[in-house]
């Protein structure tokens, strides 16, 4: 069976976000993640996915964590690569396991040299001519648990709210304070190896990600995304699962209502 490894496909996806004011709908984020840089993601795999990206023209990027592996020697390259992303409102950063593995100092810095913020349970205001968007970052699980309370102090259930959240089954823990939101998470990378009849790999090592794979999923009040993401850990295949680039358009719920 071929891989998937550079079979990489653009996922065009809409979703109802609460609280979006009816002039933002159609407002676009890109979504990368899980990208790995080393062993056996390449360079020029991380190019490929930032010219995707950059071919949507999207109007915000965020990078849902595992930028690096099992060390942060490569985090200086990958920063500069993910430099070349263009948005007007911004690219934006959450940390995943391997990045606090690694050394989370640094990748926080060289993204930041790069002027790509990373947010760590905090919020941002994305202030656009149409409207405003919270942007929120929350930590890996395997640092600690979700500080939802701390991330989410400064945010109004009435605002439309976008959490990147590394790890896709923190989504209970959220759904169950109650938010109402859209979480975008990675991890999983969609399974990795996917075989008819087998349990996806991730499935049988990942903590973390084990509930929800890849795709869009209702979780009480919370709406959840997952990204395949971009590299591979363990070995250097992709089965049934090609890499991802994800568009997000944002609709309002007032429009779709009406």
């Amino acid at each position: 069976m071929a891989s998937d490894n550079k079979r990489l496909l653009i996922e065009r996806v809409e979703i109802t976000v609460p609280g979006l004011p009816p002039a933002m709908d159609g407002f676009r984020i890109a979504q990368l993640s899980d990208l790995h840089l080393e062993p056996f993601t390449t360079v020029a795999d991380i190019l490929q996915s930032v010219h995707a990206c950059n071919s949507l023209k999207p109007d915000m990027v965020a990078l849902t964590g595992d930028f690096v592996t099992n060390n942060t020697r490569a985090a200086p390259v990958v920063a500069e690569l993910l430099a070349q992303l263009k948005a007007p409102y911004g690219v934006y950063a959450s940390l995943g396991n391997h990045d606090f593995w690694s050394g989370a100092p640094e990748v926080i810095r060289a993204l930041n040299e790069h002027k790509i913020p990373v947010l760590r349970n905090e919020t941002r205001r994305i202030r656009t001519d149409l409207g405003t968007l919270w942007l929120g970052g929350l930590d890996s699980v395997y640092v600690n648990k979700p500080d939802v309370r701390k991330t989410l102090q400064d945010w109004k259930q009435t605002q439309p709210l976008v959490l990147m959240m590394h790890e896709p089954d923190a989504a209970d823990v959220i759904a169950a304070a109650g938010v109402k939101a859209l979480q975008i998470s990675g991890h999983t990378h969609g399974g990795q190896l996917v075989f008819r009849g087998k349990a996806p790999m991730t499935l049988r090592r990942a903590r973390h990600g084990k509930k929800y794979l890849a795709g869009q999923y209702q979780v009480g009040a919370l709406q959840l995304y997952v990204n395949r993401g971009i590299g591979c850990v363990g070995v250097p295949l992709r089965i049934g699962c090609p890499p991802e680039v994800t568009e997000l358009t944002l609709r309002s719920p007032e429009l779709a209502r009406a």
